[in-house]
């Protein structure tokens, strides 16, 4: 075979392998990656893990044939490291990925949860408020005080989060104390 005909459909690749990630992502088109469920199942397929594939095959195939290599041998090491890639970018990084389960608490389960204030929170202006999650981290939501607050919540005031906009992404909150004396109100009357 012509080296210059293998090198062309090398460059071919190496162009294929770049232009269709790229073009994946600017125009959000080809979603041809599906995930069979099953664990014990060899792969899910990804068009990015294949783009991938095929431009390390471009690659490998050209830098062997560029050294000196025969047609045969760039192609069969180009082909063995493109297979060699798709499956390690699968295995280890789109298949965990996709499994990868979130760990931060989404806004409706905040009520009646614990938080600090991180950004002074007033009746006339909206702070936020930072809350632990699962994994031991910390999020930040917004945050507006309750109706019955009528004073600034500094900074670092531990508060608890009593109402959720979902829509706004907002938390309604007050200090544990004010929400004590809240609930001896309500219970008095």
């Amino acid at each position: 075979m012509d080296p210059s005909v293998l090198s062309t459909i090398y460059y071919c690749c190496m162009g294929v392998g770049l232009l269709l990630p790229l073009a994946h992502v600017i125009f959000n088109f080809l979603d041809l990656d599906f995930d069979p469920g099953a664990g014990d199942l060899p792969l899910p397929f990804s068009f990015m893990a294949l783009s991938f594939g095929v431009l390390v095959l471009g690659a490998a195939g050209k830098i062997v044939l560029a050294l000196g290599g025969g047609w045969l041998l760039s192609l069969l090491i180009g082909v063995a490291l493109g297979v060699l890639s798709y499956l390690a970018l699968s295995r280890f990084v789109i298949r965990p990925l996709k499994r990868n389960h979130t760990l931060a608490p989404s806004i409706r389960d905040l009520r009646w949860k614990e938080g600090v204030i991180q950004l002074a929170v007033r009746p006339d202006f909206t702070g936020t408020v930072r809350v632990l999650n699962t994994a031991g981290s910390y999020v930040t939501y917004s945050a507006r005080p309750a109706s019955w607050v009528k004073e600034e919540l500094p900074i670092g005031t531990q508060v608890l989060i009593v109402e959720v906009d979902e829509e706004k992404k907002l938390c309604t909150v007050c200090p544990f104390d004010s929400y004590r004396e809240q609930l001896a109100k309500l219970k008095q009357s």
